[in-house]
């Protein structure tokens, strides 16, 4: 049944999914909240739910353009399953709109193998991924992703290295101006914070136990079943895989360092592993396998509201 329905990529996949996390989203806003009544809070919280739909389906954007997987919507659907296994997802502001902004800067990354404004594409995602590191700083990280990404593409023009610089820098000026018009100093970055905290002990809790190990269990059976066949991948894909192993390697960094763990940082993630776990249903032979996978992404959540 659900195989059958998400094995297809239809607006109404898009609907459903996009309701199920309305859904999420409008239990938890109602459960969770002393400010339900408030219409200035409901509208800001509606406006992050927009973002979060919104980057559903960017992200459904990048996996088409750049065929990292078959046509269907498992990427959609579990990305969308993901995030109401983490419904804190839904009222952190800044992991919101930094995720959104490191999706664009997907987009360009994963495109460079075009071959087509490389310039302007390495240009753009230096600049996402620098505003994205101001919402949270350690997203700079996926500067590492961009320069690897232009290595791949393996041209001669070593001068494609200092565009991320240029992008990084332009950011830079722009804002310390603004902000020197507007606080009269040029000293805004002290603000930043650059923190970062490895001590877990707020994850001491079912609620966010069980849908972290049930993450990790499954980022480990995508992953072992990705280098298992790599060999099978076409040698114009394997950049690409290469670069969604890296953007997941960065994306559990980010993970560690965040110093406010609440379970909305696994947000980072979802991108990536919703790719990772559709290339994980679509080479699965046996019909009753996927069906009882999707089953369990979209029953877990569920779950999860009662514990």
């Amino acid at each position: 049944m659900l195989t059958s329905f998400f094995s297809k990529s239809k607006p109404v996949n898009f609907i459903i999914t996009s309701i199920y996390i309305i859904l999420g989203w409008f239990y938890w806003y109602t459960a969770v909240n002393e400010q339900v009544t408030e219409i200035s809070f409901f509208k800001t919280q509606a406006v992050f739910l927009f973002i979060i739909l919104f980057s559903a389906f960017l992200l459904n954007f990048i996996i088409r353009k750049n065929k990292l997987t078959e046509t269907n919507t498992y990427s959609i659907f579990s990305f969308g399953c993901f995030i109401l296994l983490f419904p804190e997802v839904f009222f952190q502001s800044n992991i919101i709109i930094s995720n959104l902004l490191l999706l664009f800067a997907y987009r360009r990354i994963m495109s460079l193998n075009s071959g087509l404004n490389i310039e302007k594409k390495i240009f753009d995602a230096s600049i996402w991924i620098t505003i994205a590191s101001l919402f949270y700083f350690w997203c700079i990280l996926f500067f590492i992703l961009l320069f690897v990404a232009v290595f791949q593409i393996g041209s001669k023009n070593y001068k494609l290295t200092l565009i991320p610089f240029v992008g990084f820098l332009a950011v830079i000026i722009i804002l310390t101006a603004i902000k020197a018009i507007l606080t009269n100093s040029f000293l805004w970055f002290l603000e930043i914070d650059t923190s970062l905290n490895l001590d877990f002990q707020s994850y001491d809790s079912l609620t966010l136990i069980i849908p972290i190990s049930f993450l990790i269990l499954l980022l480990f059976l995508t992953l072992i079943q990705k280098f298992i066949n790599y060999s099978e991948i076409r040698l114009k894909d394997k950049s690409n895989s290469f670069l969604l192993i890296l953007m997941l390697l960065i994306s559990v960094i980010i993970i560690l360092f965040i110093p406010y763990k609440s379970g909305a940082e696994f947000f980072y993630i979802m991108a990536p592993l919703a790719i990772f776990t559709a290339n994980f249903i679509e080479k699965t032979s046996k019909y009753w396998v996927k069906e009882m996978f999707l089953w369990i992404l979209i029953v877990f959540p569920i779950l999860v509201i009662f514990l």
